[in-house]
């Protein structure tokens, strides 16, 4: 399984004795992908029933792999031979998958998927230079808007588009920028 994690966020570090054992003495080795040198070694300590924890904030973006033993004493000299090694990978990205989430509605709505385009500004030669543009989560929130509104309901973001002309028909320049 591979856990998404956030840079700078703390992530458990979490392994479990099958067999409820509570005095052993695992570590987790953190390591950068292909790396041969453990970035961190944390004791994992006895939280309940097997269950030992320990926390790590990753301080950069990348794909780790956190590396598992366990030992028979508290130095950490003796392997066990009972337990196999085991591991467990993460992903650290900048944001996190509720982030991320919500760009992709938002990138979805910039393709114009539930999006309610109003307050629209035109020039004398009817070419459109400013408009709000809504992007909402669903259908039926996109329904419930309407010109000038201020229907929150579903709203996941709010832009504002803005237009120079160089000539009639020719466009010169072209803004969209988030404002909620």
């Amino acid at each position: 399984m591979t856990l998404p994690v956030t840079v700078g966020a703390s992530v458990p570090i979490v392994m479990i004795l099958e067999d409820g054992v509570e005095d052993r003495y695992p570590q987790a080795e953190i390591y950068a992908a292909g790396g041969t040198v453990p970035l961190a070694t944390l004791d994992l300590l006895h939280k309940a029933k097997g269950r030992y924890e320990a926390s790590w904030i990753p301080s950069s973006t990348g794909v780790y792999t956190a590396h598992f033993i366990v030992y028979d004493d508290v130095g950490h000299a003796s392997e066990s031979t009972v337990y196999t090694r085991e591991a467990e990978q993460m992903v650290v990205t900048v944001n996190d998958t509720d982030d991320l989430a919500l760009m992709m509605v938002r990138v979805l709505g910039l393709v114009h998927e539930n999006v309610f385009i109003d307050n629209t500004v035109h020039d004398i030669n009817g070419q459109l230079v400013a408009a709000r543009v809504r992007v909402f989560a669903s259908k039926a929130d996109v329904e419930l808007a309407t010109d000038g509104g201020t229907e929150t309901g579903g709203l996941v973001a709010t832009y504002e588009m803005s237009t120079v002309y160089e000539g009639q028909g020719l466009m010169g320049s072209y803004r969209m920028k988030r404002v909620v």
